[in-house]
């Protein structure tokens, strides 16, 4: 019993770590992947999700392909938890617990290492593993 507490506790002051800004960054990372149709089914669109990562980033063509075809295939829900996270107001590195969750075929969970830089007063990824992670 001692141990879940102790867990809950620690899980606890690991988001309390994470600043508000940052914890926004991924509210609206999941919800781009999981609304890319705002304006109606017939305006689906990778756009908003993609902006989130760098275009120079390693990996990149290959995130930004397999999510263009995710979204254009439908029906994905997305959930990301924090499992690790360190860094400062400008550089963070993470680890990310994230499920995929689809309409035609059993979810995808992984956690992902992930680093990302803030840009201005926006957050992006400046790297992201799996690569593949997005391939329908």
């Amino acid at each position: 019993m001692i141990w879940i507490f102790l867990l809950a506790g620690l899980a606890a002051m690991a988001q309390y770590e994470t600043p508000p800004d940052v914890m926004q960054f991924l509210h609206e990372l999941a919800g781009d992947l999981a609304n890319p149709c705002p304006e109606g089914p017939d305006a689906c669109d990778a756009g908003a999700f993609l902006q989130h990562f760098d275009r120079a980033m390693p990996g990149y063509a290959e995130i930004s392909s397999e999510v263009k075809e995710l979204v254009a295939r439908g029906g994905v829900g997305s959930a990301i938890e924090i499992a690790s996270d360190s860094g400062d107001e400008k550089k963070r590195v993470m680890e990310l617990d994230w499920t995929l969750e689809f309409t035609d075929q059993p979810q995808r969970r992984e956690l992902i290492q992930c680093r990302i830089e803030k840009k201005g007063k926006k957050w992006e990824f400046v790297a992201f593993k799996p690569v593949d992670f997005f391939r329908y």
